[in-house]
């Protein structure tokens, strides 16, 4: 194995991380407080009793064909034998591992078809899919992917809060004083019906996996509903503060109060946006909104958003090593799959700033990132909530979040180590399950 000649084993034990059965742990340098410390982490070759074989067994959109479940022509969800999974449009299940941005260099998510941009997209998807990949992420350039004889599967964003909020200023002068949302508007659903009609687009397109309304939305429990109280009195947010006070017989919210106030904000947001999102295309996923930091401390937002949510997306910051338990009480609380929708590290050794430039890890070497990349994702793939994941990104900009460096070129080290898990992820589900079965006996 190519990671295993490059890097230096270390002897040090890391049971608590995946349990008795790995072996020996990897350390990658990571940068805290000007200062780099030694992290450990595991990768394949650390992998007690595995065999390290490559899946040779996948289908036309990248699910494992040891097992098939119904075929509907278009992404779905299953829970099976314990674990959730992706199921492709063939019916086999699926993890999606994917890479966020994957849009050519000289445009973005918005770049339209034509000879030169589809000339790039086929020239990268195959080198992704060579890796492994098997899904464009979020910012992708979807109109591009899409035209192509032979996708991957893609993703689309709508940004449904920030369109609504610049038409809402035209009627609510103090739009966008507060952190909030406005799903208490009665406009507010028709105007997600109106936008969602250019989903109808891609309804029929069976590589497309889902849609994310939006991104990272303020979701914070301390305080919400003095912030929403905080609006002029005749505003559709003061006033429903103000009754859910009223229903609840108090003057002043408490933090039971905040707490319910959350799980309303987001259940009707999810609800109307997914209600109005279904008219348009009944056929693909709702992936959520990519929760992230202090919203995640909340257990209201997953409770509200899964019942109106497919799949409950999560960027997962700040953490070295997979919380399991916290992960599968995400999934619990929802009743519905977890995608981790973006993580990254990123190497001093890229020249480009590094500590306070992105929420990812700041490490010294492209080593380190390849490290990190196979110590994460096999942390992933023993929670059975977790149906795969998305790097951010695809190419280098203000830091080194990318794969490939801003000339395009790829960074070789890192791309052998995702190569070597997201090739053998379906056989290392077996493995990972295969000993969380037997420690049960």
């Amino acid at each position: 194995m190519l990671l295993r000649i490059l890097l230096t084993k270390a002897p040090l034990l890391l049971a608590t991380f995946i349990g008795p059965y790995l072996g020996a742990a990897q350390k990658a340098e990571v940068l805290r407080k000007g200062t780099y410390e030694k992290e450990e982490c595991l990768t394949l070759g650390d992998l007690a009793g595995y065999t390290q074989e490559v899946q040779n067994k996948v289908g036309l959109y990248g699910g494992w064909r040891h097992q098939r479940l119904e075929a509907t022509g278009f992404f779905r969800v299953e829970k099976t034998s314990g674990r959730w999974w992706a199921v492709d449009p063939e019916g086999y299940p699926l993890l999606s591992i994917g890479i966020n941005s994957v849009s050519p260099e000289d445009g973005g998510p918005e770049s339209s078809a034509n000879r030169d941009t589809l000339a790039w997209a086929k020239g990268a998807t195959g080198r992704l899919r060579k890796y492994g990949f098997n899904t464009a992420g979020s910012w992708s350039s979807a109109d591009v992917i899409r035209e192509l004889d032979r996708p991957i599967a893609y993703c689309l964003r709508w940004n449904i809060s920030s369109h609504y909020r610049n038409d809402r200023k035209k009627r609510h002068a103090a739009t966008g004083d507060h952190p909030v949302l406005y799903p208490f508007d009665p406009e507010f659903e028709s105007f997600c019906e109106q936008l969602f009609e250019d989903a109808r687009t891609t309804s029929e397109d069976p590589w497309l996996l889902g849609h994310f309304s939006d991104n990272e939305l303020p979701f914070r429990e301390k305080g919400i509903v003095e912030l929403y109280l905080s609006h002029p009195k005749d505003d559709p947010n003061h006033l429903a503060a103000f009754k859910f006070l009223k229903d609840r017989k108090v003057k002043k919210a408490g933090w039971k109060e905040d707490r319910d106030f959350l799980e309303l904000v987001v259940d009707t947001y999810y609800r109307k946006v997914a209600s109005a999102l279904k008219k348009n295309d009944p056929n693909h996923l709702y992936l959520g909104t990519r929760f992230h930091g202090k919203a995640l401390h909340s257990e209201q937002i997953f409770v509200a958003a899964g019942r109106h949510a497919d799949v409950i997306s999560v960027n997962y910051y700040h953490r070295w090593t997979p919380e399991k338990e916290r992960i599968e009480n995400w999934s619990t609380q929802a009743g519905k799959p977890i995608l981790i929708t973006e993580w990254y590290a990123m190497a001093e050794d890229s020249d480009l700033p590094v500590e306070g430039f992105g929420a990812g890890f700041p490490v010294r070497t492209q080593a380190d990132r390849a490290k990190f990349y196979q110590h994460f994702s096999l942390g992933l793939l023993q929670i059975p909530s977790c149906i795969g994941w998305h790097w951010f990104k695809y190419r280098d900009s203000h830091n080194n979040a990318g794969i490939i460096d801003e000339e395009s070129e790829p960074y070789d080290i890192l791309w052998e180590s995702m190569g070597e898990i997201n090739q053998r992820a379906y056989s290392l589900v077996h493995h990972f399950d295969h000993q969380r079965e037997n420690k049960k006996d």
